[in-house]
């Protein structure tokens, strides 16, 4: 793949005290020919994340035009499956309205914590969201006790394409370490975007003593081939972004070598992780926005390329 620039866009500057630091997983979307916006989770001093926006200039968007002042979308009430933590999953347009997916973080006692998806819908202008649901629209199932998160759709066949993360075990990392959450990826349909079944097709898994989960994915059809693209948590952490094709929307074949990016350069902002990966068209420009180092303290920039 040819990739014509690379530019980081963003690092947190601590003035939000709801935003210290952080921009986890990157979701664009157009919002008129020559504005995209950006949804970002925003982490406070605590680690807890919430849902805010940048937007940028779409035929550059290392162009900052917007920062908003306030979370979008706030952590779910006490109790609930998103009451600590929220950070988006994608953002699309349906009938008019943004649908945004998220995936939403609770703390539990016999593990670190779960993930599980959620919707919340605002209008056209994308300023402020309402939950569709206090409960999860893609909820735990057996294919994912634990971790059942990061949807994205795609209009396919008069339904909807569902591509997500899912799994039920953590791995032990040894003495002195975290213990890491494990998933792959699936994908299921929706007949409107907001019913999910609980049960779906697993399309990709993670290289055994590499790798330990893929996730957030998201399905492209360019006319010809439906793509993946998807997060890939390494064991050495130094994460890199993944890719799949498809000749019916189903069967993945992982080509990670497609799409040729690699970490930035010693001492950039992402020479050492390359994460949350997801494409745009905006006119004649493709991009793929993605976060840098230090889980995404360095923030997030974009990679611009000529086609697929």
């Amino acid at each position: 793949m040819k990739w014509l620039r690379r530019a980081h866009i963003f690092k947190a500057d601590g003035e939000r005290p709801w935003w210290s630091h952080g921009a986890l997983a990157p979701s664009p979307i157009l919002l008129s020919p020559d504005r995209i916006r950006v949804f970002v989770g925003a982490m406070d001093r605590a680690g807890i994340s919430r849902i805010a926006y940048v937007d940028v200039q779409a035929d550059d968007p290392s162009r900052i035009l917007a920062i908003s002042e306030q979370p979008v979308l706030d952590l779910g009430r006490p109790g609930t499956f998103d009451d600590n933590g929220v950070f988006p999953a994608s953002a699309c347009r349906i009938g008019g309205r943004i649908f945004l997916y998220y995936t939403g973080f609770q703390l539990v006692d016999k593990i670190r914590y779960t993930m599980f998806g959620g919707l919340a819908i605002a209008d056209a202008h994308g300023e402020s969201f309402r939950r569709v649901s206090e409960a999860p629209v893609i909820d735990r199932a057996d294919e994912g006790l634990f971790f059942r998160g990061g949807p994205s759709i795609l209009p396919f066949d008069g339904t909807y394409l569902a591509a997500y993360s899912a799994g039920s075990a953590w791995e032990d990392p040894g003495e002195g370490g975290k213990s890491r959450p494990t998933y792959r990826l699936f994908v299921s349909t929706s007949p409107d975007g907001i019913c999910f079944p609980d049960k779906g097709t697993p399309v990709l898994s993670y290289a055994e003593g590499v790798e330990h989960a893929l996730g957030r994915p998201q399905i492209i059809h360019d006319g010809e081939s439906y793509r993946m693209l998807f997060a890939v948590r390494t064991l050495d952490r130094n994460y890199v972004i993944g890719y799949a094709d498809s000749a019916d929307g189903m069967e993945r074949h992982r080509r990670d070598t497609v799409l040729d990016l690699p970490h930035g350069a010693p001492g950039a902002w992402d020479s050492n992780c390359l994460y949350y990966p997801f494409f745009l068209q905006a006119g004649p420009r493709n991009y793929i926005f993605h976060t840098g180092n230090d889980f995404t303290r360095t923030g997030f920039g974009f990679a611009e390329f000529a086609a697929w």
